[in-house]
């Protein structure tokens, strides 16, 4: 029942009950937000789930056929172009219908819930499919990510291989529709107001990007639980799971500007997610197009000075893995031979903007395994690097001490190993770890940066 249902539609959902209910009592039922009756549909989900409650049972099975039919209605209405999707009763009727499912994927505390992936997993690709019609409608695009993300979260760990499949397929297609959309569109834009309020108020109108990576970061999960688990018919290849994350980070990267990484929670979010995905599947991130890898490195770059700790350490780690990749497989040789200076432009901006900075203390086992691995992965561009660094302090004292500081620290027989793939283990972590740590006393003794 929409809220701009006429008093037709009003009367006839009152008589049409199995026991005859007051107009009354049906009209503030429709007055309610679709986010509340989604919580009672919820609540009633739960309540009813004991499968020896006949009565209960009966309830369950009427809420889902009433909101399988009422969803089915309208998905073939807008397919036989019945309804115009902007009309304001269609868009009533998705918003409700979105929100209703969204109550059904929280119901995940009902006895036996496998039952709801068995009710939802046909109306996926239906939902999914809203998005090509209502992606310039934000309370219905966010509404949709919040159902998948929710669904994600609570069920991942129980879905069969292909109730999996069917919710990458469809969280693929939702987030193609979405990017389609927003990513050319979407313009941040600043408060004038600095407060603290404004700035939390700014930050939620970008509630859609931020169940979208947490989206992503949900369906992660289920490549660690099938590696933690047994072999079992729920098991799903790794490769497909890897997949479909990419495919969403790729839709994703080009909405995570410098300006949205502003905003504490987003930031937080999209660094787990690029933190997961640098540590876990490296050579899968050097494979992606110039552009987005290039967008991808320079979030990372922003983020290595960031005032966050967990920001800095994720993306540092994540400079120091491509390096390791590369030094292993080679695998940037195609990107390298078109922009020659990736490796440089990290190197020097990792030595200017963090090792050199007052904020290096906080971070310093990882700007050091980051900057280990860059300066071998061309160790005489990284000396001219630093040659250009030193004549820029002006003072020949300081020009020498620089350099004798850098060649105390990277030692050609520990830049020998890590070119190799060597030089791992704790030993030599905790060896390279007092040396960086001496470097940076060194060198912030007498380098002054402003």
């Amino acid at each position: 029942l929409r809220h701009n249902a006429s008093e037709s539609e009003i009367a006839s959902a009152a008589s049409g009950s199995s026991s005859s209910l007051p107009v009354d009592m049906v009209r503030g039922y429709q007055r309610m937000p679709y986010v509340d009756r989604a919580r009672v549909l919820t609540a009633l989900l739960v309540g009813t789930s004991q499968t020896e409650d006949v009565k209960g049972a009966a309830i369950l099975g009427g809420c889902l056929s009433a909101i399988d039919a009422s969803f089915s209605g309208f998905v073939q209405a807008l397919s036989n172009k019945q309804v115009r999707p902007d009309d304001i009763n269609a868009q009533e009727m998705a918003c409700l219908c979105v929100e209703m499912y969204g109550g059904i994927a929280r119901a995940s505390e009902m006895c036996q819930p496998e039952r709801i992936p068995q009710f939802l997993t046909p109306s996926l690709n239906p939902l999914s499919g809203l998005m090509t019609f209502y992606s310039q409608d934000l309370v219905i695009c966010e509404s949709l990510l919040r159902f998948f993300r929710d669904y994600a979260e609570l069920f991942v760990p129980m879905l069969t291989r292909e109730q999996c499949l069917a919710l990458f397929s469809a969280s693929a297609e939702l987030l193609k529709g979405y990017s389609a959309h927003h990513c050319s569109s979407r313009v941040i834009k600043h408060c004038v107001k600095s407060s603290a309020q404004a700035d939390l108020e700014e930050e939620q109108s970008y509630n859609d990007v931020l169940c979208a990576l947490q989206l992503l970061i949900h369906l992660g999960t289920k490549d660690f639980i099938d590696v933690c688990t047994i072999e079992g018919a729920g098991q799903v290849e790794s490769s497909q799971v890897t997949d479909v994350i990419f495919f969403g980070l790729q839709q994703i990267l080009p909405l995570m500007t410098s300006g949205l990484l502003q905003f504490p929670t987003l930031c937080t979010q999209y660094f787990s997610l690029v933190g997961f995905m640098m540590d876990t599947y490296p050579e899968k991130v050097c494979t992606l197009p110039f552009d987005l890898f290039n967008a991808l490195l320079e979030s990372l770059l922003f983020g290595m000075s960031h005032a966050d700790v967990f920001v800095s350490k994720s993306s540092l780690f994540g400079i120091g893995g491509l390096a390791r990749e590369h030094l292993k497989t080679q695998v940037l040789a195609g990107h390298l031979s078109v922009h020659n200076g990736i490796f440089d432009n990290c190197a020097r901006r990792l030595l200017q903007e963090v090792v050199f900075q007052g904020i290096i203390w906080d971070r310093l086992e990882p700007a050091g395994f980051a900057l280990l691995p860059l300066a071998a992965v061309d160790v005489n561009k990284f000396a001219s690097s630093v040659n250009e660094m030193s004549h820029q302090l002006g003072s020949v004292e300081k020009q020498e001490r620089l350099k004798v500081a850098f060649q105390r620290l990277i030692q050609p027989d520990v830049i020998a190993k890590v070119a190799s793939g060597g030089y791992e283990g704790r030993i030599n972590r905790l060896k390279f770890k007092k040396a960086f740590e001496e470097f940076v006393r060194e060198v912030h003794s007498f380098l002054v940066t402003k």
